[in-house]
């Protein structure tokens, strides 16, 4: 099997109109960035909110914002009809997930579903979906081998946003069977970058930053041997890229990033700042050993992370500093 195009190599595919969901998010807006900087696709970004990062978005080149719900299927019909391919990227995230999993199954595995019938209506050639690797697990062995894709699922210890990913991918299953779009489940780790969302695993770099500028001890709440799958949010944007054009397709495809404890990450985090890393107060709550394949991701996408964790935390470290 040839690889796929990199996604520097994008714009020599067929021009698409592609449709970009929480499009102005963390990685959404991210995405449409990328597509728009180093595509000749048309992009719709849409997402529910209008804010300043939508105003950003919707001034690059080949990107027009639009500003729907996507549980109003009346509204969507229209816009899904003017594209060719699909990057599903909105979602109710993991903690709001676990306080409203009401609303988290209708946004999450409902409006999956209903982009799935539009696209299949609409005849889309692609679509593309941002899962999680959650969906394996807690990682609670510290001894266990990397998860792949096809080990056989045991559904022990998800939470209710791995649960909404879940039967999101089976239904992208389904619809292909049903003569819909190719697909590609990409399960992200936990991502961390500049204009990182609050409250994730990877906004966990922030809090660092906003304890040591209080004149505060940094206090985490996981055991310093844990061990993350962090990934950057720019070969995040790369891996989805990568994907609209890859010609190996309707599988699921791990993008992570090479393992770290959560010591070495915030240890690095804490001395690129400028400060002394021995002042963090480990809690010890919570602990996961996160060790995920990433040889489907070299196989089938032609792609692994670029970017090392001191790329990664100095770029946060701007960020951070530009927003003070």
């Amino acid at each position: 099997m040839s690889p796929a195009p990199s996604p520097d190599t994008a714009s020599d595919a067929r021009p698409l109109t592609v449709l970009v969901t929480g499009g102005a998010g963390f990685v959404g807006s991210r995405v449409v960035e990328l597509l728009s900087e180093r595509t000749d696709h048309r992009v719709i970004a849409l997402d529910v909110a209008q804010n300043a990062r939508s105003e950003e978005i919707s001034r690059l080149p080949n990107v027009e914002f639009r500003a729907a719900d996507l549980r109003d299927v009346e509204a969507l019909d229209p816009i899904v009809g003017e594209a060719d391919a699909i990057v599903h990227l909105a979602a109710v995230r993991t903690q709001a997930a676990a306080a409203r999993p009401k609303d988290a199954h209708d946004v999450n595995v409902g409006t999956t579903y209903d982009l799935l019938t539009l696209a299949t209506r609409h005849g889309h050639s692609r679509f593309v979906f941002g899962s999680t690797n959650t969906l394996y697990g807690p990682y609670a062995d510290a001894d266990a081998a990397p998860f792949s894709e096809d080990q056989p699922w045991v559904c022990r210890g998800i939470n209710m946003y791995a649960a909404t990913k879940l039967a999101s991918e089976a239904y992208l299953e389904a619809f292909t069977g049903l003569g819909g779009p190719s697909y590609l489940a990409l399960r992200i780790g936990p991502i961390y970058g500049p204009r990182v969302s609050p409250g994730s695993n990877g906004s966990m770099s922030i809090d660092i930053l906003q304890a040591l500028d209080a004149g505060e001890r940094p206090s985490l709440a996981w055991t310093p041997d844990s061990i993350h799958s962090f990934v950057y949010v720019d070969d995040v944007a790369k891996a989805i890229l990568a994907s609209l054009s890859a010609e190996q397709a309707n599988l699921a495809v791990n993008v992570v990033g090479a393992p770290v404890t959560t010591e070495e990450f915030c240890r690095r985090l804490i001395e690129l700042y400028g400060h002394d890393p021995s002042q963090i107060d480990w809690r010890g709550e919570r602990t996961r050993y996160q060790r995920v394949s990433q040889d489907r991701m070299r196989d089938v996408l032609g792609f692994t992370p670029e970017t090392t964790h001191d790329e990664g935390l100095r770029a946060v470290i701007e960020w951070y500093r530009a927003q003070k």
